[in-house]
């Protein structure tokens, strides 16, 4: 196991007791249909916070696999140029009106200045949260298809992307606020050889 990899599992193993610290918070357990304003605020900071690191972790994690080459599938033949294909999208309105931007939405398509109070929904929380603890269950097969992505960017002649600084990570229990500081300048030197290579 090297130096990187055995980082990448340990800020896995925090990030994983950091979200179940956000479930607890959010009584997800019971699967709650709203939460106080206060605590769902608080709650999307802390999934905001997280979901960097864990991305941050992915690409490290990504970065230390050594891939096989893709295989190279076979053409299939495409339909004349002048049929018109169907997708999802096909039937799809475009263009901007307030009946399809939502009810809180003035004649321009602006929303409204009026601020609601009173309990939100849980559910895009909960949803946030249950997407998060389904990724690091498994991280190995997200890291792959990052790591496929970032060869094509990167054999594409892209630049290589950045890491920076993380703002309030002493709001983040004292490891995971550690390993959140050290991501960049990992991210940075494991990027070095993005020019060089390719």
């Amino acid at each position: 196991m090297s130096k990187s990899s055995a980082f990448v599992s340990h800020g896995i193993a925090h990030a994983q007791s950091a979200l179940a610290a956000v479930a607890v918070m959010t009584d997800a357990h019971l699967n709650p249909t709203t939460l106080k304003r206060t605590l769902a605020r608080r709650a999307r900071a802390e999934l905001a916070r997280l979901e960097i690191i864990i991305r941050r972790l992915l690409v490290l994690m990504a970065l230390g696999l050594v891939l096989p080459p893709v295989p190279v599938r076979a053409f299939s033949v495409h339909p004349s140029g002048n049929e018109r294909v169907e997708t999802k999208a096909s039937g799809r309105l475009t263009g901007l009106s307030p009946r399809i931007l939502g009810p809180d939405m003035d004649r321009d398509g602006l929303a409204t200045a009026a601020r609601s109070c009173g309990p939100v929904q849980a559910a895009p929380i909960l949803a946030r949260l249950a997407a998060l603890q389904e990724l690091l269950a498994a991280p190995e097969a997200h890291a792959r298809r990052l790591a496929r992505t970032l060869d094509r960017q990167r054999k594409a002649g892209e630049a290589a992307p950045m890491a920076l600084p993380m703002n309030r990570t002493h709001r983040l229990p004292p490891e995971l606020g550690a390993i959140a500081t050290a991501l960049p300048e990992l991210l940075r030197d494991a990027f070095k050889s993005w020019e060089s290579s390719g």
